[in-house]
């Protein structure tokens, strides 16, 4: 009976214990997600940034009438695209369309780099920081052990500015989670290895 005992003890142990062994560490790019990090410090720490240029396309003076002439194009043709006087475009083709349907697709094309060096804006510029996102930290480029501290130091309250309020919010995703100091060595050693 002793020996059934023991049996039934070493088998439980194992069927508990091993599974847990064997189980996968948690994903650091995925903790870092979960977690909300990227919301402030953007995708992979990068920072909360423009991903593409934002491209505006506008008559919005009479001047830019007037530089087109300079540039070469004929009175008769620029006073064609008076419709477009204070209309904006984010797509250049359907800037260019609007033009085209005003002036003919013959002309359109041949003054088209008059036309949008003229007209066309870039609004804002990929890597640009958003708005608002100025103060937050990019982690690109920062060691390993920094990043750690800066995590636990900000979390534990020895470090208080500005933002350190917004990142001890994510304390009940800490938890709920179950977070421990290795899980934010492994997020901190995954941010430190995101190429620039």
């Amino acid at each position: 009976m002793k020996m059934l005992i023991l049996f039934v003890t070493t088998l439980l142990m194992f069927c508990v214990f091993v599974p847990l062994s064997m189980a996968a560490p948690k994903n650091p790019a995925e903790l870092y997600t979960k977690l909300t990090c990227h919301t402030c410090h953007g995708p992979e720490g990068r920072g909360m940034i423009y991903t593409e240029n934002k491209e505006k396309y506008y008559f919005r003076k009479k001047a830019m009438y007037r530089q087109m002439i300079k540039k070469g194009m004929p009175v008769k043709i620029v006073k064609k695209l008076k419709p477009l006087y204070k209309k904006k475009f984010d797509i250049k083709e359907k800037f260019l369309t609007e033009v085209a349907a005003l002036i003919g697709k013959e002309d359109s094309e041949k003054y088209e780099d008059i036309i949008i060096g003229v007209a066309g804006r870039i609004y804002y510029h990929k890597g640009d920081l958003i708005p608002g996102f100025e103060t937050y930290p990019r982690h690109v480029g920062n060691q390993k052990l920094y990043l750690y501290r800066q995590m636990k130091d900000i979390l534990e309250g020895r470090r208080t500015n500005g933002n350190s309020e917004a990142m001890r919010g994510i304390m009940p995703f800490i938890e709920s989670n179950k977070i421990t100091d290795e899980d934010f060595m492994n997020i901190a050693d995954y941010l430190s290895k995101v190429k620039k």
